[in-house]
């Protein structure tokens, strides 16, 4: 698993990849949202106390491996 990062504006619930990143189409990712706005929806920032660890289908041993 790698890391790209890139910056994108959300429309309707759609974010756009970049161009140059057009060979990930059609790839399964995961993906972590950041947000800068300090004044966000109080719901939306409620979210963020939550770990994707602890999403079961997230959770992946031989992943984990690399990590220790």
């Amino acid at each position: 698993m790698y890391a790209i990062e890139f910056e994108t504006v959300i429309r309707n619930g759609i974010m756009v990849v970049p161009e140059q990143y057009a060979r990930l189409k059609n790839t399964r990712a995961r993906v972590v949202i950041l947000i800068e706005n300090s004044e966000s929806d109080q719901e939306v920032r409620a979210l963020s106390n939550h770990s994707a660890g602890t999403i079961e289908e997230w959770t992946d041993p031989e992943e984990d491996e690399v990590w220790t």
